[in-house]
């Protein structure tokens, strides 16, 4: 009797692991989190990080794109027009390309979020849509590219050098590449550094460009931005190292067309499109 009571005290308890270890083959895995969101000191782009490498599919492939992704945001004076998405799967980060519509003032906040089953990782649990991270777009100023042609080129550039067009690149690294071009189809490269400051008058900021080549020299000047179908950019400097007689630069307070206290008028102001 007591060994056919064993027999069955065995067998219930051997059922018994069995079901518990079936259960917790069936329990779901973990899934993975939003690590980190950050955006680009140029606004250009925005890093995405997970907790682990991810897929678009639970079998372990495919690459991520725009459709895994909800991109909000809320705040400030841009707007975030579109995005699209870089990522390899199996890596655990995502380039985002942002498409930013206005001149962002730095109180934009951007979140991103995942859509309900679209990012999944390597045990095929699918993340939480309730995930999300946020981070505030830079009230970067000039960085940025830029052209200018036309009747958007200052008069006396047009004048006196025979400037047709005007291509510009001031980078995030402070760093910038101008080239001008001739209407007899020459070609300057100009290259060197800036700084940028908000002035506190009205949407003027203050720069100073240090020109390392073709030559060395430093101009100072203004800058001012304008949202519209275009971002536009009024943009007036005058060489002050090596200085020229008679010659200093625009102010804030004197508003575009102050070089040399208003001498030129505004035959020194140039106008740039951002690209």
């Amino acid at each position: 009797m007591k060994t056919n009571l064993f027999k069955i005290f065995a067998l219930v308890l051997g059922m018994s692991i069995l079901v518990s270890s079936c259960k917790k083959d069936e329990e779901p895995g973990v899934p993975a989190t939003l690590a980190s969101f950050t955006i680009a000191a140029d606004n250009a782009t925005a890093t995405v990080v997970f907790s682990e490498a991810v897929y678009s599919a639970a079998d372990k492939t495919g690459n991520l794109d725009a459709s895994a992704f909800t991109v909000t945001y809320s705040g400030g004076t841009a707007t975030v027009v579109s995005f699209a998405v870089e990522h390899t799967a199996g890596t655990a980060s995502v380039n985002m390309i942002l498409n930013i519509d206005g001149v962002a003032n730095g109180l934009e906040v951007l979140t991103v979020s995942p859509n309900a089953n679209s990012i999944f990782n390597a045990a095929g649990v699918a993340m939480l849509a309730t995930e999300s991270k946020s981070a505030n777009l830079k009230e970067i100023g000039i960085i940025g590219k830029w052209y200018s042609s036309g009747a958007n080129v200052s008069l006396l550039l047009v004048t006196y050098f025979g400037i047709d067009s005007i291509y510009a690149d001031f980078k995030a690294d402070n760093s910038y590449l101008v080239e001008s071009f001739t209407t007899a189809g020459s070609k300057t490269t100009m290259t060197g550094t800036f700084t940028q400051t908000k002035s506190t008058t009205g949407n003027i900021w203050l720069i100073t460009v240090s020109q390392s080549s073709p030559s060395s020299l430093i101009s100072e000047g203004i800058f001012e931005l304008t949202a519209g179908d275009d971002v536009t950019m009024k943009y007036e400097i005058a060489q002050t190292e090596p200085q020229t007689p008679g010659v200093t630069p625009p102010t804030p307070a004197g508003g575009f067309g102050s070089t040399s206290g208003g001498a030129f008028g505004l035959s020194n102001v140039q106008t740039y499109i951002r690209l």
